[in-house]
């Protein structure tokens, strides 16, 4: 249930990069130039798409005692930066990885307790 939620959150926040995105194009518009999209019947997927703003998006899932997904998507900010974020979902939680989030410092403490 929880990797369902993360992954509806991702999938809002994507819509809300490729909207916030300046688009590219003589109409100020983006298209879709791949869009592969997969669902098998023991509950696997696996989809893609990419945009010609340079837009890419790619997710994979199988369902194993909990769906475990995995996967990314890289585009380039306003300011030029390439952005590139991977992820993988399970029972252990979402796990995104990327040069350009935040880290959050050390503990100013040892941990002791084992949740």
């Amino acid at each position: 249930m929880n990797s369902f939620v993360a992954s509806v959150c991702m999938v809002a926040l994507m819509a809300a990069v490729v909207q916030a995105l300046p688009q590219q194009g003589g109409n100020g518009q983006a298209t879709i130039v791949r869009d592969d999209r997969n669902v098998n019947s023991d509950g696997s997927y696996q989809f893609v798409y990419e945009t010609s703003n340079g837009i890419f998006r790619q997710e994979q899932g199988v369902e194993n005692g909990g769906m475990e997904q995995s996967g990314g998507w890289s585009y380039t900010s306003p300011d030029g930066v390439p952005v590139e974020i991977t992820f993988s979902s399970n029972a252990e939680g979402f796990q995104p990885v990327g040069a350009l989030l935040p880290v959050a410092p050390p503990l100013p403490y040892e941990r002791t307790q084992v949740y």
